[in-house]
């Protein structure tokens, strides 16, 4: 692995390279969006809303299941949010529910426990929980249990590619179950972390960062993956996730890493409520290849 040339930066420069509202002017202009799409979106689809659908014993242990119209069985496709472990939740996840739905795609928005109320390892387990029900029991919502794709934003980036690494025949899995995985502008070394304000309700200390981080558990066997990230962002978050999608690459893993023009960290994940856009048509062919 090359040299990690954030050792070298003082605070100020990593966390404005941690930072990804540094690239932008206002993030609650961004946080508004989330929250009125993603209400727009369950008010729209209201209809084929199963709410809380529930998947373990926390409070926030419940995901919203969207479903098509029709017998099924339907492609499903998981996301998973953002907010650096400590922030939003399924509620501002709802936005690309009405175009999922609309090509025939189960949409789930899977919520899990924040920071500090939970360690990023418990965070990352139950996130795992959540997919595994998921995996097991999509036939109740007129899924197809064997097309079941992922996609995450920020840290529901990093939550995915930690999804990658699961020992899938402990769970009673052959191998990876997955159709694809889209890691939309993830953090996938999160050793950085620890020595900037985003550390302060993670409480992560360099070995327990390193054991949470995808970068260095990379699985052998992996579905088709995309990796993306936006024009306006920091070199940091462009720069991890190149090195993830290389480092899959070495492993056998096959699909594409591409930036999006124009788009930054926050608004780029919009870019799946729109059946025309390059990201969600790229995903769209991954779900719906042989």
């Amino acid at each position: 692995m090359a040299k990690d040339i954030w050792r070298d930066w003082d605070r100020e420069k990593l966390e404005r390279e941690y930072s990804p509202s540094s690239c932008i002017d206002d993030i609650k202009v961004y946080i508004k969006m989330y929250n009125e799409l993603s209400a727009k979106g369950r008010e729209a689809c209201a209809k084929n809303l199963l709410a809380d659908v529930r998947y373990g014993p926390e409070e926030r242990s419940v995901m919203d299941v969207f479903v098509p119209d029709g017998d099924g069985p339907f492609p499903v496709h998981v996301f998973i949010h953002g907010g650096y472990w400590q922030m939003l939740s399924k509620l501002e996840s709802s936005f690309a529910a009405p175009n999922f739905i609309d090509q025939d795609i189960i949409f789930i928005a899977l919520d899990y426990t924040l920071a500090p109320e939970a360690t990023m390892p418990e965070i990352i387990e139950q996130t795992r929980r959540g997919l595994i029900s998921i995996l097991k029991t999509a036939h109740n919502f007129k899924g197809d249990p064997g097309n079941v794709s992922i996609s995450g934003s920020s840290a529901g980036g990093h939550l995915a590619a930690e999804m990658l690494s699961t020992d899938w025949p402990a769970w009673g899995f052959d191998s990876c179950p997955l159709k694809a995985a889209l890691l939309v502008s993830g953090v996938f070394d999160v050793r950085p972390l620890v020595h900037t304000y985003v550390n302060d309700p993670l409480g992560l200390d360099e070995p327990t960062a390193e054991a949470c981080s995808p970068m260095f558990h990379l699985p052998e066997h992996s579905c088709p993956i995309l990796v993306t990230y936006g024009e306006n962002e920091t070199a940091e978050f462009k720069r991890q996730s190149e090195d993830y999608f290389r480092a899959m690459l070495a492993k056998g893993a096959s699909g594409e890493c591409f930036e999006l023009p124009v788009v930054n960290h926050f608004d780029i994940v919009m870019e799946l409520n729109r059946p025309d856009s390059l990201l969600f048509r790229k995903l769209e062919a991954l779900i719906r290849s042989e």
